[in-house]
C-alpha cells in the first residue's frame, strides 16, 4: 500500500516536472534547441572540410611558360584558389596591406632549372607563411607535392626545385594561440554585453521597475549611456585578464593599440545595443537567457572566432559577412597581428557605422512608457 502511495507521488511530482520544463522556454532551449544549433553548426563548418580551399597568392618574377605551367598545376590541384600578383609590386607592402596568410614568389630564372646540363641552375621557390594561421602548413604541404611532380615529370627526379619556407615579416612571431585570442576577446564582448543587456533589461520590465524609473529625473538616455560605459569597463577588465593569462601561459606577443581600443569599445557598445534590441521581444526572464543564445551562439562560431574564414564552405563564409562579430575579430587581427592599419582603420569604420544604426534602432524601439 505504501509503495503504491509513494509511486503515485513520484509520478504527481514527475508530471509537475514536466510540465515546468515545457513551460519554461530556456529550459527548453539549452535541452533542446542548444544542442541541435551545435550539430548543425559545426556539421555546417565541418562537413565542407575536404572541399575546402585556401587561397595561395602567387608573384611570378620569371614570367616564362614553364613558370605559367607551374602556377597552372598549382590551380588544377583544385585546393588552392591562386591570386596572381603583378611581379612589379613590392610583395612585403602588398602582403602587410591585405593581411595575406600565404605568399609565393616564383625567382627569376625559374625555368632555367629544366634546362639540359650544363646549363641547368636549380632554383627555390620562396614561400611566406603566416605562422598564426592554421591553413599555412597544409598549403606548404600542397606546395611541396607540386613542386615533387614538376621535379619528377619536367627534370626526371633530380631535385632542380626545392621551397624555401620563412615566415612573414609581421607575423613570425606569432603562432596559432595569438591568431585565436582576438577571436576570444571578440567573443567575450558579444556574449557578455548581450546577456547582460537582455537580462537587464527582462527583469526590470518584469518587475516593473522602469515604470518606477520614469517617476525620476534620470532620463532614459542617461540610463543607456550609464549602461554602455559600465559595460565597456567590464570588457575591457576581460580583456586585461585573457592577455595577462595568454602571456602568462602562452607566451602570447599581443599587445593593445589606439585601433584595437577603439574596436574594442565600439564593440561593446555595438553589442550592448544588440542587447538592448532583443530584450525589447522578450517578455519574461526565463526567456532571456534562450534568446541571447539563439543570437550569440550561431555568430560565436560563424564569425572567425575560432576558425578562419576559409576553411568554411563558401556560403558560411558569406553568412560571416553580414555578422558584426565577422568585423570585430578582422580588425582585431589587423591591428594586433598583421599590423595592417588601413585594414584595421576599415573594420574600425564598418563596426562604428553598425554601432550608431543599432544604438539608433535600440534606443527608438525601447521606451519605457512602452514598458
Amino acid at each position: 500500500m505504501s509503495g503504491r502511495l509513494m509511486s503515485s507521488k513520484v509520478m504527481i511530482n514527475l508530471v509537475a516536472q514536466i510540465k515546468m520544463f515545457f513551460r519554461s522556454p530556456g529550459s527548453v532551449f539549452w535541452t533542446v534547441a542548444f544542442p541541435v544549433l551545435l550539430i548543425l553548426l559545426f556539421g555546417a563548418i565541418f562537413s565542407g572540410t575536404g572541399n575546402t580551399k585556401y587561397s595561395l597568392y602567387v608573384q611570378d618574377l620569371d614570367g616564362s611558360p614553364i613558370s605559367e605551367e607551374f602556377v597552372q598545376a598549382l590551380n588544377k590541384t583544385g585546393v588552392l584558389i591562386i591570386n596572381e600578383v603583378d611581379p612589379d609590386i613590392d610583395a612585403d607592402r602588398y602582403i602587410k596591406d591585405n593581411s595575406i596568410a600565404s605568399f609565393l614568389t616564383i625567382p627569376q630564372g625559374f625555368s632555367s632549372s629544366f634546362l639540359p646540363e650544363p646549363e641547368r641552375q636549380n632554383s627555390t621557390l620562396l614561400l611566406r607563411i603566416d605562422n598564426s594561421s592554421s591553413s599555412a602548413g597544409t598549403v606548404a604541404q600542397i606546395l611541396n607535392s607540386v613542386s615533387q611532380s614538376i621535379n619528377l615529370e619536367l627534370a626526371g627526379g633530380s631535385i632542380v626545385v626545392s621551397t624555401a619556407i620563412m615566415g612573414i615579416s609581421n607575423t613570425a612571431q606569432y603562432n596559432f594561440i595569438d591568431f585565436f585570442l582576438p577571436g576570444v576577446i571578440g567573443l567575450t564582448a558579444l556574449t557578455s554585453t548581450v546577456n547582460w543587456m537582455v537580462g537587464l533589461q527582462t527583469r526590470y520590465r518584469q518587475n516593473g521597475i522602469f515604470k518606477k524609473l520614469a517617476t525620476t529625473p534620470i532620463t532614459q538616455m542617461d540610463w543607456l549611456v550609464s549602461l554602455i560605459i559600465w559595460q565597456i569597463a567590464t570588457v575591457f577588465m576581460s580583456v586585461v585578464i585573457i592577455l595577462a593569462v595568454g602571456i602568462l601561459a602562452f607566451d602570447v606577443h599581443l599587445t593593445l593599440d589606439p585601433i584595437s581600443i577603439g574596436i574594442i569599445t565600439l564593440a561593446s557598445a555595438l553589442f550592448s545595443a544588440l542587447g538592448l534590441i532583443i530584450a525589447r521581444f522578450v517578455k519574461d526572464e526565463e526567456t532571456a537567457g534562450a534568446a541571447a543564445g539563439a543570437i550569440t551562439f550561431p555568430m560565436m562560431f560563424l564569425s572567425g572566432s575560432f576558425f578562419p574564414l576559409e576553411s568554411m564552405p563558401s556560403y558560411l563564409a558569406a553568412i560571416a559577412k553580414v555578422m558584426p562579430l565577422t568585423y570585430v575579430n578582422n580588425g582585431l587581427r589587423d591591428s594586433m597581428i598583421y599590423a595592417n592599419t588601413a585594414g584595421a582603420i576599415n573594420n574600425l569604420l564598418i563596426v562604428a557605422m553598425l554601432t550608431v544604426v543599432f544604438m539608433v534602432v535600440g534606443a527608438a524601439i525601447s521606451t519605457w512608457k512602452q514598458e
